[in-house]
């Protein structure tokens, strides 16, 4: 301990994330909470992610096959000299007193976890960015739209939490998209929601990162609705759904962006399917 503040690691699970890590470790690098341990889980990048990580002195890289963010984050919690754990995004540009905000809660023993309540769009002009919130049911800036209920109910997604109980549950479950949301029925109790703690998230910016997110979902998808979900995704009906959307919304767009996003789920359901065959 130092200062008399206890240590608190940061674990970024990131792949394929060149253009934002950049921004994301320098504003680690800016956070109020000391003394703060930084480890990036390089997830199996096909692009420059390491090489950027590496030009960050002070922070902690670790390669690995691609396997999934929940093992990737997994790993490092193995590993981290931290009391807390607190989960970050490779795209995520974070307030400067964002860290302090979310584990000064635990530290203080009034919660076992936190979540933060306040995420804007880092890149809300964005076209692509922009259906990602139309089809969330979100306003064009915020990634969070919360009532008074749902801040009193807790957050189903830990974004810090002490360090001992997630490695007392076995961490997060590889289960792809919804991973997040798995540790908190394990603990037995949600995340408490913390208004203070700002940061930014950059949406998908090209066709290419709205596919890649919908073959990512995939793996929840599979989970939750077993094989069956290959005909909800098959190509035909990809298509008529992504008509109708972007027709009762007036946005040509949507029917290209749905229709990515769609056709990316139903090519991770056909890898995660053949995986599954003998």
């Amino acid at each position: 301990m130092a200062g008399g503040r206890p240590p608190a690691t940061v674990i970024v699970a990131a792949r394929n994330e060149e253009r934002h890590i950049a921004e994301c470790l320098r504003s680690l690098g800016a956070q109020t909470w000391s003394p703060l341990e930084i480890i990036v889980v390089d997830d199996g990048s096909t692009d420059h992610t390491a090489d950027v990580v590496r030009g960050f002195r002070g922070v902690r890289l670790i390669r690995q096959p691609h396997r999934g963010k929940a093992p990737a984050v997994n790993r490092a919690a193995a590993v981290a000299g931290g009391d807390a754990l607190v989960f970050v995004d490779g795209d995520l540009v974070l307030e400067p007193d964002y860290v302090e905000r979310l584990v000064a809660p635990i530290f203080a023993g009034e919660c076992i976890g936190t979540g933060h309540a306040t995420e804007r769009v880092a890149n809300p002009a964005n076209r692509w960015a922009a259906c990602y919130q139309v089809n969330a049911g979100l306003p064009p800036d915020r990634r969070l739209a919360l009532t008074p209920a749902e801040l009193a109910a807790g957050s189903v997604v830990f974004r810090a939490v002490r360090a001992a109980d997630f490695r007392r549950v076995g961490g997060f479950d590889d289960i792809g998209y919804l991973d997040d949301q798995t540790l908190a029925p394990k603990l037995g109790v949600r995340a408490r929601w913390v208004p203070e703690a700002r940061c930014a998230h950059y949406n998908p910016e090209t066709l290419r990162e709205v596919f890649a997110a919908g073959a990512w979902a995939a793996h929840s998808i599979l989970v939750l609705h077993g094989g069956r979900a290959l005909g909800r995704y098959a190509p035909p009906a990809v298509l008529v759904r992504a008509l109708r959307a972007a027709g009762r919304r007036s946005r040509p767009a949507l029917a290209v962006y749905d229709g990515v996003y769609q056709t990316g789920v139903f090519w991770g359901l056909l890898r995660r399917v053949a995986r599954r065959r003998p």
